[in-house]
């Protein structure tokens, strides 16, 4: 029974933190486009308050978010059958980050009752930031519901979900690869002893557009890989080399064409962390439908 609860626990807590560092990566970056953070961030007042967004802490900020993701399944599980029960449950879930995690927090915080009453941060500051955090939310909740209450099929009668499914499942599984590609780029740059200025690369649309490109190719090549997956044509180990030599043939291709050359060993290090999230993610998204053994010539 314990063992049930245990494993019952950590499927829902990795469903919460796979929904909430994508939906936190994707409205974070459409937001901080819309109203130009960077800018924002410089001004009076706001610059006592916020960190630059070139600055390391906010870099690694999304890489942080698994974290944040199991505090909030550990928060949400014990009310976890209240939720699935109701016709409604996601909007249960957001009602309670609204009103306790956004409105009315505890703490001084922006866009919070407590923060317009007795922080110094201007009234637009406070409404700027409310359409990310009230979107985010929202999608995170209505996501978490409706992946959790998705039945979990018998293998021997599993049958294919829809292409919207599949293509969500991919596109959660490419924005993760695209937070390994930022950690291989700052190995990258840390080893070439190369200073990055964050808000410049943020701003550079050639660079942006080179992740964007990875990202759309990575999302494409998960559909197809996970067809083979599901069906023992390629193991474990193939798709992380597959992965590995398609991440980072994108970026030395794509600097060749556009910008500057980049080394063939840098292109390597660089393609292989999202190689490695999309492999680990596979391997826990994609179950083979039939019990035996993985294809030959690896373990699985």
């Amino acid at each position: 029974m314990a063992e049930s609860c245990v494993k019952g626990f950590v499927r829902f807590a990795v469903k919460v933190i796979v929904v909430h560092t994508v939906t936190y990566f994707v409205f974070g970056m459409i937001m901080s486009n819309v109203f130009d953070y960077g800018s924002v961030f410089q001004r009076e007042i706001i610059r006592d308050f916020m960190r630059p967004m070139g600055s390391t802490s906010v870099l690694l900020g999304p890489l942080l978010q698994p974290v944040r993701g199991l505090l909030y399944a550990i928060g949400l599980w014990p009310i976890r059958g209240v939720i699935l029960e109701r016709r409604h449950g996601w909007l249960i879930v957001w009602g309670i980050f609204v009103l306790f995690g956004i409105l009315g927090t505890p703490a001084a915080s922006p866009s919070s009752m407590e923060g317009v009453i007795y922080s110094r941060l201007p009234l637009w500051y406070h409404l700027m930031g409310l359409p990310e955090i009230l979107l985010q939310t929202l999608a995170f909740s209505f996501l978490l519901v409706w992946w959790d209450r998705r039945p979990r099929q018998p293998r021997q009668a599993a049958h294919r979900p829809g292409l919207g499914a599949d293509l969500l499942k991919a596109f959660m599984i490419g924005c993760f690869a695209y937070m390994g590609y930022a950690v291989g780029s700052l190995l990258t740059a840390f080893l070439a002893k190369v200073e990055v200025d964050m808000e410049a690369a943020a701003a550079d649309w050639k660079t942006q557009i080179m992740f964007v490109v990875a990202l759309v190719v990575n999302v494409l090549l998960v559909l197809v890989v996970s067809q083979w997956r599901t069906t023992g044509k390629i193991a474990l180990w193939q798709v992380f080399a597959l992965f590995w030599v398609v991440d980072a043939l994108v970026p030395l291709a794509y600097q060749w064409l556009f910008t500057s050359p980049m080394s063939v060993p840098f292109a390597a290090l660089i393609g292989l962390f999202p190689a490695l999230v999309i492999t680990g993610a596979m391997a826990l998204a994609y179950k083979r439908d039939a019990p035996s053994a993985d294809v030959e010539g690896g373990p699985s």
